[in-house]
């Protein structure tokens, strides 16, 4: 029996300072760093990792789709990544993940624009410290982080398949967190728990990304799950009173954001993932699955609640990934 738990491991080293630079033993191989003519969807490119990894895939020349629920802010941000990187070029598409309507017809007008999508990075997230009901009746942790980019990449698979070789990226965090996930409990939990719910939405995702990458062997599309690791980000930006405070030291002792977008673009584009789908990598290495996503009658059950979930916004002639 291990002298420390995964939850306990995984808290101290929130304490810990981590790596300032990105690792050189996986630099991006130059011939990969070419990315003219392609198309990549990214949702969650404003702040953080992600506006850090959408920079770098500009500066190589990619044309980016960045799906933002701010379209002042998101402007903005777009407008001086533009100023810096003349190479590529940066397509804003407004789409609020809480709104599955959103979500769905920002689908679509993707789907008419753009012939080819190279990848889809799901990047977005949050970790809210409050229970709050979306319109459609999602606690907003779960919608956000599981059940919009889930509608995103169902609606926009077979573009992407007819696209391959291509590449699907799911971000997500330390899982080992909890032990174990109960699906029956989701919707239905009276005590709202901020740690349960932000993880169990992250590992969800998960479940999805193996289930995606045996669904599409064979068809040039790879599907991985990417811990960036413990990186300064504004996840932490909703927790109040002492966990404000605390929140203060572990931004300190985290990486800069420079490391998790890095991890993200390899993922996206290195020749390094070429052959890996289906995989978890946390920072800079591949490791197991959590053991719940390694259950297949897990994975049926996660399937079964997001089929009910999401049946309005999925057209009638669609089938879910099972």
């Amino acid at each position: 029996m291990p002298l420390l738990s995964d939850k306990t491991r995984i808290l101290l080293k929130l304490f810990v300072p981590q790596r300032r630079t990105p690792n050189p033993q996986h630099a991006i191989p130059k011939g990969d760093k070419n990315l003219q003519g392609k198309t990549i969807v990214f949702t969650g490119g404003t702040d953080g990792i992600g506006r850090g990894a959408v920079e770098m895939l500009c500066s190589m020349g990619a044309n980016i789709v960045l799906l933002a629920r701010n379209k002042t802010k998101a402007e903005a941000v777009i407008e001086s990544i533009k100023t810096a990187h003349t190479q590529g070029s940066i397509n804003l598409k407004i789409c609020n993940l809480a709104s599955m309507d959103s979500v769905k017809a920002c689908a679509e007008r993707i789907l008419s624009e753009y012939p080819k999508i190279d990848v889809l990075v799901n990047n977005a997230g949050i970790n809210m410290t409050k229970s709050v009901i979306t319109n459609d009746n999602f606690e907003t942790n779960w919608a956000i982080n599981y059940f919009g980019p889930r509608l995103l990449t169902e609606l926009l698979l077979d573009r992407i398949k007819a696209s391959a070789p291509a590449r699907i990226v799911n971000l997500t965090t330390n899982t080992e967190f909890i032990p174990e996930i109960d699906f029956d409990d989701i919707q239905a939990r009276v005590n709202f728990d901020t740690d349960e719910s932000y993880v169990e939405s992250k590992l969800s995702m998960n479940m999805f990304t193996v289930d995606l990458a045996k669904q599409l062997q064979g068809s040039g599309v790879t599907a991985n799950s990417l811990c960036p690791g413990h990186i300064r980000s504004n996840l932490l930006s909703h927790l109040e009173g002492a966990e404000k405070v605390m929140s203060y030291v572990m931004h300190y002792m985290a990486s800069p954001t420079i490391v998790g977008a890095d991890r993200i673009v390899r993922l996206a584009i290195s020749s390094e993932f070429d052959d890996v789908t289906g995989a978890y990598i946390c920072e800079d290495k591949l490791k197991p699955h959590h053991q719940e996503a390694q259950k297949p009658e897990k994975r049926t059950q996660a399937q079964q609640m997001t089929t009910k979930a999401l049946s309005r916004w999925l057209p009638t002639n669609e089938t879910i990934i099972e």
